[in-house]
């Protein structure tokens, strides 16, 4: 019976003896006086609680020497109220205490085997060792433990002679201070010494799964990284090519690239405009060929999710948003696992390449170390060959991938109902393209120095600001972008047609190469002429006539 237990309506009870069917219980949850109970069906059994036992303390002897009369005679004092009382009255007089004392640490014995109240001891604060901690430690100064720990002996335990006062703390016991309150593990050590920025990106909690974010295809997630890699320029120059993805939010398909020099707002119009195109023909004009299955997605998401880089947050997104009605959810900055498909995707696409690129301008973590080899001059891919092998991996991470759902990327999209815009690539196309600004005159627009003539003049007069979008790889027009990409087109006569901006500078270049030369020609040959004018007026002023 003594380690019988019941229960009823969720208070616990032991069990201190039976009395044919009842018995005398005690409560367990709040120790007071046993009582009888006849009829015990309204009790239900229960696991008797986990035993505290271990070696009695001094104090707890002295308890349990206290309460042995009451215990020596069994369940008298149990069963007979008076008697108990008595034998408690009895003690408290002999001992200098009170009955009431003595009663509460006999119930607490029946109910719980304890003789000492269980105490919750606050752990003891050393002033010193946390002024230390906190002033020499969380520092940006990143000191050392041992480091913090001897400025605070200078500081707190040095007299004005320079001596360490002989009773000074050990280091033993500042470090174990230090490590049984895991001041190792606190956000604030970490804030501390390697800053917030520091924290935010890489230490901060990062709960739940990216991949349920959004349960069906349209949400993309957008993002620009410089590859680890140096390709060759048009001129031969090498240069670290800027990569911008868009992963959709919801089965993890790379739906959009673009790689180019720049990192700006054209960039990221180029992306989404190649989200917006059909793959395979796309593809194709890089001279690979896919089916429909490896790379299923085209259209306008109806929300980019983003950070707060400017060419994301720039007039070109807000533009898209208005004109479309897509959402742009800019995250917090310092927060990658806020869009953390995209950021996985880099880092998928680059592990993919690099070895089978490595000593082809592969950019190794040794790159700011001495005697490092220098991978700017082992760039031997284009931008073009390096646009193929980006195709091929972004393939291979589409369709050749499985996720933990068993399926790849391509096949969760084939199995959903993606939520796409059905938006007109080239009107993408014209969107991206850089703007300047012209005065609209009697003879048209000058861009770039090649003058336009608007195809039709409705809604546009003489003397207008005029906003344009042009196509540095064909001069042959310019687009009006306030009058939806009205095309104006070359002025007749000045041979731009088909001509790139960088050829048409080199030819204008070029014309003022020859126009130099031809001007100091004429210049030569108008000195040579005054030379022999005054020849023969000296001549003539002498008297000498040929």
């Amino acid at each position: 019976m003594r380690n019988q237990f019941v229960e009823r309506n969720g208070e616990k009870f032991k069990v201190l003896a039976s009395d044919g069917p009842g018995a005398w219980l005690i409560s367990y949850d709040s120790p007071a006086a046993p009582f009888f109970v006849g009829d015990m069906d309204a009790y239900q059994r229960t696991v008797p609680p986990p035993a505290q036992g271990g070696e009695l303390s001094a104090a707890g002897q002295r308890r349990l020497d206290l309460i042995r009369p009451l215990l020596d005679v069994g369940n008298t004092a149990i069963t007979d109220k008076q008697y108990r009382l008595n034998v408690a009255k009895d003690i408290a007089e002999r001992h200098f205490t009170t009955s009431r004392t003595v009663l509460k640490l006999y119930h607490r014995y029946l109910a719980t085997g304890q003789l000492l109240s269980p105490k919750a001891r606050a752990p003891s604060v050393n002033l010193d060792y946390e002024w230390a901690i906190k002033t020499f430690y969380f520092s940006a100064k990143r000191l050392s433990l041992r480091g913090a720990f001897e400025m605070m002996l200078l500081q707190r335990y040095t007299d004005h002679q320079g001596q360490l006062a002989p009773t000074r703390p050990t280091f033993g016991s500042f470090r174990a201070y230090f490590y049984s309150r895991n001041y190792h593990k606190s956000p604030r050590k970490i804030i501390a010494r390697d800053g917030l920025t520091h924290y935010q990106r890489n230490c901060q909690p990062a709960f739940g799964n990216a991949s349920t974010w959004r349960k069906s295809p349209g949400s993309f997630q957008m993002d620009a990284t410089e590859a680890d890699i140096y390709l060759l320029s048009d001129s031969g120059a090498p240069f670290r090519p800027y990569i911008y993805l868009a992963v959709d939010s919801a089965t993890q398909l790379i739906a959009g690239v673009w790689a180019g020099e720049e990192c700006d707002e054209m960039s990221v119009m180029r992306c989404l405009e190649n989200a917006c195109q059909d793959k395979v023909e796309w593809c194709g004009r890089h001279d690979i060929t896919i089916t429909e299955e490896q790379w299923p997605s085209h259209g306008l998401p109806y929300e980019v999710i983003t950070d707060k880089g400017r060419e994301f947050c720039g007039g070109r997104m807000q533009e898209l948003c208005r004109r479309y009605g897509v959402e742009l959810i800019s995250q917090a900055p310092f927060r990658p696992d806020r869009k953390g498909l995209v950021e996985q995707a880099f880092h998928l696409l680059q592990e993919r390449y690099k070895p089978l690129l490595r000593g082809k301008g592969v950019i190794e973590p040794d790159a700011q170390e001495r005697w490092a080899v220098d991978y700017r001059g082992q760039a031997v891919l284009t931008l073009e060959d390096f646009t193929q092998v980006l195709i091929h991996c972004i393939v291979y991470l589409n369709s050749g991938r499985m996720l933990s759902s068993g399926r790849t990327p391509a096949q969760l999209w084939a199995e959903s109902t993606p939520q796409l815009l059905d938006v007109d690539a080239e009107e993408l196309r014209l969107m991206a393209l850089p703007r300047t600004t012209a005065k609209l005159t009697r003879k048209g627009v000058r861009v770039n120095g090649v003058l336009y003539v608007p195809a039709d003049m409705d809604g546009l007069y003489l003397g207008d600001e005029l906003t344009l979008s042009y196509d540095p790889v064909n001069l042959s027009r310019v687009y009006l972008a306030e009058h939806d990409f009205r095309p104006c087109m070359a002025a007749p006569g000045q041979g731009v047609e088909e001509l790139s901006l960088a050829a048409y500078k080199a030819a204008q270049e070029g014309r003022r190469a020859m126009l130099r030369e031809a001007e100091g020609n004429c210049t030569s040959a108008g000195i040579d002429c005054l030379r022999g004018i005054q020849g023969v007026m000296e001549r003539a002023s002498e008297g000498v006539h040929p």
